[in-house]
């Protein structure tokens, strides 16, 4: 099994990055029910801090958020809303499988944009897992909560090696098994080789409840290679190497494959009310993060 070295994780940004970062959260498109008080606003009514609405008096209100303003201006009890904080469940699986590995620029893409969007999740106060998979689901730590706890997930992405083959349904089974009982938010940093277990592993979360957001980190040469001629292709997970010979045609026919993989897989996430944003590895990481991210309405 190959494997790729690990990264140099331990400072991974800047000062003005991580400012950058703490100012951003990731935008949930459904309500959770956190138990801890945390610093973003969920769209749930409640007693929190931030004013959302009225509706009129009902017997049983807390007499405490009749808005009085209201009464004196038209003699008629409103019962004040407010959007309650909480924290939520994020779920990181990051692809480890050997395809992940057959360039450095996409494995360590991966894992510095899992770093930052933990590093967000973190600061947020939110319950961050971290788990690697490739024929299942091989690495989770225990809820990590709290800036504190973000050199310790540093770490744990920089101890991932990529090697093996990759088994969405199994690995989306085990997810399950393992953390069925909760809910939240699952976000998958994947390349998204497993092209016939992708979408039945994606409806097996999305009947769990889950909320599903596919990262789907690709390379230049992947989408668009450019090779020509004879060429013994080999598949990083154990497949049968091949002897092509590869003509404009072929790549173009190659190339349209890829852009229809990617669309079937957006369709599919989007169709549930999940999430999709294909990442290109050559882009700057701050890019993808200020600008595609918050773009696509993932991060606010």
């Amino acid at each position: 099994m190959s494997q790729a070295p690990a990264s140099d994780f331990s400072e991974p940004f800047d000062a003005e990055f991580l400012s950058r970062l703490e100012r951003l959260h990731l935008a949930s498109r459904r309500i959770f029910s956190g138990r801890l008080h945390a610093l973003h606003v969920s769209r749930r009514l409640g007693t929190g801090l931030e004013f959302a609405d009225h509706r009129p008096y009902a017997p049983g209100d807390d007499l405490r958020l009749l808005d009085w303003n209201l009464y004196a201006r038209g003699e008629r009890l409103y019962t004040k809303l407010f959007r309650q904080e909480e924290d939520h469940n994020l779920f990181f699986l990051v692809d480890c499988s050997a395809s992940m590995a057959t360039e450095k620029q996409k494995w360590d893409c991966a894992r510095r944009l899992a770093a930052a969007l933990a590093y967000i999740g973190l600061y947020e106060m939110d319950r961050v897992y971290l788990c690697g998979f490739a024929e299942g689901l091989i690495m989770s730590r225990r809820a990590l909560r709290g800036r504190r706890a973000v050199m310790e997930a540093l770490h744990a992405l920089a101890s991932l090696r990529a090697g093996g083959k990759t088994d969405m349904r199994r690995t989306a089974r085990d997810f399950v098994g393992r953390f069925g009982a909760l809910e939240g938010m699952v976000l998958i940093f994947s390349d998204g080789m497993d092209l016939e277990g992708t979408p039945p592993a994606l409806d097996v979360l999305f009947r769990a409840g889950f909320e599903v957001l596919m990262l789907h980190v690709i390379t230049p040469a992947e989408a668009n290679p450019s090779l020509l001629g004879e060429w013994r292709l080999a598949d990083p997970e154990g497949g049968r190497p091949h002897t092509v010979h590869l003509t404009r045609r072929l790549l173009a026919r190659y190339r349209q494959a890829f852009v229809e993989h990617s669309a079937r897989l957006r369709r599919h996430l989007v169709s549930r009310h999940g999430a999709y944003v294909r990442v290109s590895s050559d882009t700057p990481l701050e890019e993808l993060i200020l600008r595609e991210l918050r773009a696509g309405h993932l991060l606010g």
